[in-house]
């Protein structure tokens, strides 16, 4: 009698693609970030980075169809979008960072990552749909 409400089947699948891309773009800006020089090591070199990074934003744009409900048009529409900036960027992040001194080719890494912040508000659009839809429906 009060245990919780079964999930809607489309917003679970729903949930599981989008956690295949978060997984996609976490993978790819770890890549990212492996340019970044740390005190242990010297950073590895930008090009494969980036090209680590463009995979990672590659395999993320594949699972869009996957979470393609009409609740979610507008998050996904951001979402892709963000994603082509981010490889935009990260295209450019060679001719961008040639000659920066290590803060300033930090920061532009920073930049390629921060086109990605509508993905965290197409996560919340995700999980208010998930908890609407879990409350509407009757029990079973």
């Amino acid at each position: 009698m009060w245990g919780r409400r079964a999930a809607d089947p489309a917003v679970a699948a729903a949930w599981e693609r989008f956690g295949e891309l978060a997984r996609a773009l976490d993978e790819g800006s770890r890549a990212l970030l492996a340019t970044v020089p740390t005190a242990r090591r010297p950073g590895a070199p930008l090009d494969a980075c980036v090209a680590g990074f463009l995979a990672g934003v590659e395999a993320a744009r594949q699972t869009l169809p996957g979470w393609a409900l009409p609740e979610l048009a507008g998050a996904q529409a951001a979402t892709a979008a963000a994603l082509d900036a981010a490889a935009r960027r990260a295209r450019g992040l060679a001719a961008a960072a040639a000659g920066l001194e290590f803060e300033h080719r930090n920061a532009a890494v920073g930049e390629v990552l921060d086109e990605l912040a509508p993905v965290q508000d197409a996560e919340a659009a995700l999980r208010r749909l998930r908890s609407r839809r879990r409350a509407s429906r009757p029990r079973g």
